[in-house]
């Protein structure tokens, strides 16, 4: 029948307009700066290396990058950052080299990273135009608390506001599938009990909603080419999913196959998961590019024994004090004196983040009470009071710390408490006092 067979070849006609409008779009941030945090950023750079090798296209590809890193008077190879430490024998993967810049300097905010990933070109760069076919996928990486990340600039991006905007994405039927891979300390806490699981949307975090997550790469292992870096090279979660993406086969190996060995590979946190389960049996070239066998094994990245990884993991909030020490024996005579001004500045910081918060904490609670409250995690739901009092401690403190934001507990805490209906005055009066 000729009128049955236009039919059926219209069909597979169209099925394949379809299939070819259906794209991969991504969203790499690292959401810090400084020489400290160099981390974050050769873990932002090596991701879009994946994308951007796994066949998706740079339009495509959207990163948020401070850019202090590559050329910072401290970095021993200027104009070079590396993800991953090599002996004197190994050539040393340079993942600055092409690495695209969309967003830099001050323009990394939680508000512009809200523009990008819901599509409002008022961000005025890049931002997402990806469609209902389309499968998206994010990555962070940075510095968190208890609900909440941290960007370099413009305040933090709250747990409500970034479930707020994800709920947009679907509203406006921005992707088909989107996959979330968020690095930070009680990242967990950014989608328990909020992210729904009807929403398309699986995500994994490196940690759980009261742990911190991990450095790896640190010193004494930071070494590239004999020479110290003088920061942690990775995370340890970012790197375990990064390394395994670069030696899999994207094209088999599933979402929930990378979850597990991200899981099992990562020992010093919790790597959770949350939202829409019924998808991650997918192959993980969905999201992040679809490799041919050629290009697997042209790859420059190989992945390191979980042994080194372990050995040089260091808790992300002990980092800035662990890698000044380090600084400081591996100096040359005319910058220790330098260095040790900065190891004894970031200890009097750590002590007086901790007397702050006691401080906080009794006033809160009774000097009886307090310290049951300084361990105890609530997730926020006191936002008013929550907000106000981290205002005011960046108005009145300097803001939080690397360090100190593991404190962003005890403050929920205390935003949490019924006894504290007048909290929010009480906590920044306190605050103004002490600071």
């Amino acid at each position: 029948d000729t009128q049955l067979i236009m039919k059926v070849s219209l069909a597979f006609l169209l099925f394949g307009l379809v299939a070819v409008s259906a794209e991969n779009w991504a969203v790499i941030v690292a959401g810090s700066h400084t020489y400290s945090n160099y981390r974050h950023q050769a873990d932002a750079c090596h991701a879009y290396h994946i994308m951007k090798r796994n066949g998706i296209p740079e339009s495509n590809i959207i990163t948020m990058i401070y850019d202090d890193i590559a050329h910072n008077y401290r970095n021993p190879f200027k104009g070079k950052v590396f993800n991953k430490p090599t002996d004197s024998d190994s050539p040393a993967y340079d993942v600055y080299e092409g690495c695209q810049h969309d967003y830099t300097g001050k323009n990394v905010t939680a508000k512009n990273f809200i523009k990008v990933i819901t599509g409002d070109e008022s961000a005025g760069g890049k931002v997402l135009k990806s469609t209902s076919e389309d499968r998206v996928f994010l990555n962070f990486a940075d510095h968190g608390g208890v609900g909440l990340i941290a960007f370099p600039s413009g305040g933090y991006l709250y747990s409500k506001d970034l479930n707020k905007s994800l709920q947009t994405m679907s509203d406006k039927k921005m992707y088909k599938e989107l996959v979330f891979y968020l690095e930070a300390c009680e990242s967990g806490s950014m989608f328990e009990n909020l992210l729904p699981t009807d929403l398309n949307i699986y995500a994994t975090t490196a940690a759980n909603a009261h742990q911190s997550s991990w450095g790896t790469y640190c010193y004494p292992h930071d070494v590239i080419d004999g020479k110290h870096i003088g920061s942690c090279l990775g995370d340890l979660y970012s790197v375990n999913w990064m390394e395994d993406s670069d030696m899999a086969d994207l094209n088999s190996e599933t979402l929930d196959e990378q979850y597990q060995l991200v899981k099992n590979e990562t020992t010093k946190s919790e790597v959770m998961e949350f939202g829409t389960m019924s998808f991650n049996t997918e192959p993980i070239g969905d999201f992040q590019g679809e490799a041919s066998e050629l290009k697997r094994r042209a790859r420059a990245h190989s992945a390191s024994t979980a042994s080194l990884k372990d050995a040089s993991a260091v808790d992300s909030r002990d980092i800035t004090l662990h890698q000044l020490y380090g600084q400081y024996m591996t100096a040359s005579d005319d910058t220790r004196s330098e260095i040790a001004a900065e190891l004894i500045a970031e200890i009097q910081s750590r002590e007086k983040a901790d007397k702050l918060f006691k401080t906080l904490a009794a006033t809160a609670f009774g000097a009886e009470k307090y310290a049951a409250y300084m361990d105890h995690v609530h997730m926020p739901t006191n936002w008013a009071c929550y907000e106000e009092v981290n205002n005011a401690i960046n108005e009145h403190c300097g803001g939080y710390t690397d360090y100190s934001l593991k404190y962003t507990k005890v403050v929920v805490n205390m935003c949490e408490a019924a006894p504290l209906a007048n909290g929010a005055f009480t906590l920044t009066s306190a605050i103004r006092d002490f600071c």
